[in-house]
C-alpha cells in the first residue's frame, strides 16, 4: 500500500507515492514516470521491490503535481532541477529508477549531481531524442506559435473516467485496460461533472529544443555510478541497433538486457515480475 507524499522545493510543489519496507534503513530508490503517465506508473512493480524504501514522483505539470506557470515550457532540464532540489533535501545518495522520457531525466542528475546518486537503472530508455543544428530555427518557431495560441486551449472533456482510460490505452503506446485505469485514476479529475486530465496540457507542446546527439553522448560520458538498461523486446530501442550501440558504448558502467513485454513492461501484470527480478539482482550486485 502506498502513501501520498509531498516535496516543497520552493520553485515549486511536487506529489508523488512512496512504498516504505520494514527496514528502515533499506536502501532508498526514487522512481521517474514516462511523459503524460504519472506515478502510478510504479505501482505494479513497487509489490516485488519491498526490500527497498520506495518513492515516485509525479513530475511537474503530472499527476498531483504544480504545472508550470503560463509561458513556461517543460525542458529536461528543468525536471532535472527538481529531481536535484528532492535529493538535495538528503544527505544520503540513492537509486534512481528512470521509465521512458523519466530515464532521460535521470541519466541528466546522474550525470550533474553524481555524488547523489548510487546507481542508475533506466527502462526502456536511453536517454532524450535529439535533433540536428540545422533544425532548431524551424522547431523552436513551432513551439513558440503554439505558446502564443495557448490561452485558446481547452481540455478535452469526457463523460465518464472509462472514456479516459479506452483514450489512454489507445494513446502513443497501448496499454492494457487495467494499465491504463492505474494512470488514468491518478492522472484525471471531474471537472463541472465532466472527467478531464489533471496533465498540463502544454505537455503536449512541440519541444522548443532537443540537444544534439554529442551533447547527448557528453551527458551519458559523465554518468560514474553503476547502470542497468532494461529494453523492451516492443519496445523504443528493438529497431534502433545503431543508436543502442552507439549510446550504450559512451557509459563508463552499463548492462544491457533486453526483457519481453511492450513500452510499459514494468507497469504491466504479465511483465513487471521479471522487470523487478532484474531490478533487484543489480541493486544487490552493486
Amino acid at each position: 500500500m502506498s502513501n501520498d507524499t509531498q516535496y516543497n522545493l520552493g520553485h515549486t510543489s511536487l506529489a508523488g507515492q512512496q512504498w516504505l519496507s520494514s527496514n528502515p534503513n533499506a536502501l532508498r530508490v526514487l522512481m521517474l514516470h514516462g511523459w503524460l503517465d504519472n506515478s502510478a506508473s510504479f505501482t505494479n512493480l513497487a509489490p516485488y521491490l519491498s526490500d527497498y524504501n520506495l518513492s515516485a514522483v509525479d513530475l511537474a505539470g503530472h499527476g498531483l503535481s504544480d504545472h508550470r506557470p503560463d509561458g513556461c515550457f517543460y525542458h529536461l532540464w528543468d525536471y532535472a532541477l527538481d529531481i536535484i532540489s528532492i535529493l538535495n533535501l538528503s544527505s544520503q545518495p540513492l537509486w534512481l529508477v528512470g521509465h521512458s522520457m523519466g530515464g532521460a531525466v535521470a541519466m541528466l542528475v546522474a550525470a550533474l549531481a553524481p555524488e547523489k546518486v548510487r546507481g542508475l537503472i533506466v527502462l526502456d530508455s536511453l536517454g532524450p531524442a535529439t535533433a540536428t543544428p540545422n533544425e532548431r530555427v524551424v522547431t523552436m518557431k513551432r513551439a513558440m506559435q503554439k505558446m502564443l495560441k495557448q490561452r485558446s486551449q481547452r481540455n478535452t472533456h469526457y463523460p465518464s473516467q472509462e472514456d479516459l482510460v479506452y483514450a489512454r490505452m489507445h494513446g502513443m503506446t497501448e496499454l492494457s485496460h487495467d494499465a491504463a485505469k492505474l494512470l488514468v485514476k491518478r492522472g484525471s479529475t471531474v471537472k463541472n461533472g465532466e472527467w478531464v486530465w489533471r496533465a498540463d496540457p502544454k505537455l503536449s507542446f512541440p519541444s522548443p529544443y532537443r540537444m544534439d546527439e554529442d551533447s547527448v553522448e557528453a551527458y551519458i560520458s559523465s554518468i560514474k555510478c553503476p547502470t542497468l538498461a532494461l529494453l523492451a523486446n516492443q519496445g523504443f530501442y528493438g529497431n534502433e541497433p545503431d543508436l543502442l550501440k552507439r549510446r550504450t558504448q559512451m557509459f563508463p558502467w552499463i548492462k544491457v538486457q533486453f526483457l519481453d513485454g511492450s513500452h510499459h513492461f514494468h507497469l504491466e501484470t504479465a511483465t513487471c515480475y521479471s522487470v523487478a527480478q532484474e531490478i533487484h539482482r543489480f541493486i544487490d550486485q552493486n
